[in-house]
C-alpha cells in the first residue's frame, strides 16, 4: 500500500495525513488546511480542493480506493493483453493453414474438401478478427481508465488525446487485415522479373487472399506488448516506483534494453530465428506462384527450405546467388532482410565488445602489473649501468691506453645507458597513459582528504573561539 501511495504521489498513510496528488494550488495557511482536514475526517467525508485536472485528496480512504481501482484495472488490462495475443496468433495460424491449402488446390484430388475447409478457415479468421478488435478496444479503455485514476481526472477528454487516438487507430487497422471469406476473391497480376532487362517480362497471378495474409504478421507487435506486460520490470511494484521517481518509463524500449544487457546472445538468437522463419514463409508465398508455369511440381516445403537458406545468407550479407527472387515482393523482403541483418550484426558487435572489455578494477590490476614490470626493468637497467661503469673504471686502471677489452666495456656501458633511457621513457609513458577514471578518482580522493583536514581545522578553530567567548563572558561578568 505504501508503494501505491508513492506511485500516486501520496505522503504517509497515518490518520491525519495530508495527500497531494498533482496539486497546482499554492497553500497559504497550513493550519487552516489541517483544521479543515480534521473537520472532514470527523464527519467521515473527503474534501477535494483545486480545479481542472489538478485534484487534491486529503483522506486516506480516497487514496486506498484509488489504489484498489487501479489494481483491478491493471489486472483486467493484463488479462486483455493475453487474450489479444491469443486471438491474434490464432487468426495468424489459421491464415497460414488457409494459404497452404489454397496453394495446393492445383491438385484435383480432394479439391472439394480443400475448398470447403478453406471457406471454414477464412470464416473463423473473420470471427477471430472481430473479437480481437473488440478486445483491443476494451484494452485501450482499461488503459485510459488507469491513466484517469493516476491523474485524478474525471473527464474522458483528459485521458484521450490525439496521440492515443492515432495509436488506437493504427492498431485497429493492422489487426483488421485478414483474408476475405469468399470462394474466389480474385487475383492480382504481378510482373515476373528476369535476370536480363532486355527479355520481355512475363506476368503471373497471385491470389488476393495470399496477399492479405502477409500483412497479418504485423500482429506480432502484440507479442512485444505481451513481453513487456509480463516482464518482472513491469510487474514489480518497487521497480516501477523507482523508475517513476527517476523519470524512466517502463516500456518496450526499456525492457528490451534491460534484456539485451542481461542476456544479449539469447535474445538476439531467438529473435533472429523467428525473423528468419517469418521472412522465409513470406518469400515462399511471393515466389511460389511465379514457378507454377515453369516448374509446377515443386512442393511448397522445398520452396520454403530454399528461401530459408536465401534469408539466412542474405541476413549475414553473404549471398551465394544459388537462390534468386523473381518478384518485386521478394526483392523488397530481401532488402528488409539485409537491413535487419546489418542492424543485428552491429548490435552483436557492440554487445561482444562490451562483454570483452575490462572493468575498471581489471584495468587497474593490469595497469599496476605493467607498471611494476616496467619499474623492475628500469631498476635492472640502472643496475647494469652501474655495473658497466664499474667495469670501465677497472679496465681503465688495468689497461692503459688504447685497448680492445676497454673499448668493448665502454660499448657495453653505452648500450646499458641507452637501454636505461628507453625504460625510463617507457615508465613515464605508462604513467601518462593511466586511465582518466583512475586519475579523476585519485584527484577526488586527494581533494576529499584536503577537505577533511580543512573541516578538522575549522572544528578546532570553532572550539577555540567558543572557549575564548566563554572566557570573555567570564571577564565581563567579573568586571560588572
Amino acid at each position: 500500500l505504501k508503494m501505491a501511495a508513492v506511485r500516486a504521489g501520496a505522503i504517509g498513510l497515518a490518520r491525519g495525513s495530508r495527500y497531494l496528488v498533482f496539486s497546482t494550488n499554492n497553500r497559504k495557511d497550513w493550519n487552516e488546511d489541517a483544521r479543515n482536514e480534521s473537520g472532514a475526517e470527523s464527519d467521515g467525508t473527503s474534501i477535494r480542493k483545486g480545479k481542472g485536472y489538478g485534484v487534491s485528496s486529503i483522506s486516506a480512504e480516497t487514496a486506498q480506493s484509488r489504489y484498489t481501482q487501479r489494481k483491478k484495472m491493471s489486472d483486467l488490462k493484463l488479462t486483455l493483453c493475453d487474450w489479444t495475443l491469443v486471438l491474434a496468433m490464432f487468426g495468424l495460424l489459421l491464415a497460414i493453414i488457409d494459404v497452404e491449402i489454397a496453394a495446393g488446390q492445383n491438385l484435383e484430388e480432394f479439391s472439394v474438401f480443400r475448398h470447403r475447409l478453406s471457406i471454414g478457415l477464412r470464416t473463423s479468421i473473420i470471427l477471430s478478427t472481430v473479437i480481437l478488435l473488440f478486445v483491443l478496444v476494451c484494452y485501450h479503455v482499461a488503459d485510459t481508465k488507469i491513466h484517469l485514476i493516476e491523474t485524478g481526472a474525471e473527464q474522458w477528454l483528459v485521458g484521450v488525446d490525439s496521440k492515443r487516438l492515432i495509436n488506437i487507430s493504427m492498431e485497429l487497422i493492422v489487426c483488421a487485415i485478414c483474408p476475405l471469406p469468399v470462394a474466389d476473391a480474385g487475383n492480382v497480376t504481378w510482373p515476373m522479373l528476369g535476370q536480363s532487362p532486355i527479355i520481355t517480362r512475363s506476368h503471373f497471378k497471385l491470389p488476393i487472399n495470399v496477399l492479405l495474409a502477409l500483412p497479418m504478421f504485423g500482429r506480432m507487435y502484440l507479442l512485444a506488448r505481451y513481453v513487456v506486460m509480463h516482464s518482472s520490470l513491469y510487474q514489480d511494484c518497487a521497480t516501477r516506483t523507482i523508475a517513476s521517481l527517476n523519470q524512466v518509463s517502463v516500456d518496450f524500449r526499456f525492457v528490451m534494453k534491460s534484456a539485451l544487457y542481461a542476456k544479449p546472445l539469447t535474445l538476439l538468437s531467438v529473435t533472429s530465428v523467428i525473423f528468419w522463419f517469418i521472412i522465409a514463409w513470406c518469400l515462399t508465398q511471393c515466389e511460389r506462384y511465379a514457378w507454377l508455369d515453369t516448374s509446377p511440381t515443386i512442393p511448397g516445403l522445398q520452396h520454403f527450405l530454399d528461401y530459408l537458406w536465401f534469408t539466412i545468407i542474405t541476413f549475414f550479407s553473404i549471398g551465394y546467388g544459388d537462390v534468386q527472387v523473381r518478384t518485386f515482393c521478394g526483392r523488397g523482403l530481401a532488402m528488409l532482410t539485409a537491413i535487419i541483418g546489418t542492424l543485428f550484426a552491429s548490435t552483436l558487435i557492440a554487445l561482444v565488445s562490451r562483454k570483452i572489455s575490462l572493468s575498471s578494477s581489471e584495468k587497474r590490476v593490469n595497469h599496476l602489473i605493467d607498471e611494476s614490470k616496467i619499474v623492475q626493468r628500469n631498476k635492472d637497467a640502472a643496475a647494469r649501468v652501474l655495473q658497466a661503469t664499474w667495469r670501465v673504471v677497472l679496465m681503465s686502471r688495468v689497461h692503459e691506453g688504447d685497448n680492445g677489452a676497454l673499448r668493448r666495456t665502454q660499448r657495453h656501458l653505452l648500450k646499458s645507458i641507452i637501454k636505461f633511457r628507453k625504460t625510463r621513457l617507457r615508465l613515464r609513458a605508462t604513467n601518462d597513459e593511466e586511465d582518466d577514471f583512475f586519475t579523476a578518482r585519485k584527484a577526488f580522493l586527494e581533494t576529499e582528504e584536503h577537505l577533511t583536514k580543512v573541516r578538522k581545522r575549522q572544528n578546532e578553530l570553532n572550539e577555540q573561539l567558543n572557549c575564548l567567548f566563554g572566557h570573555v563572558q567570564s571577564l565581563t561578568t567579573m568586571i560588572q
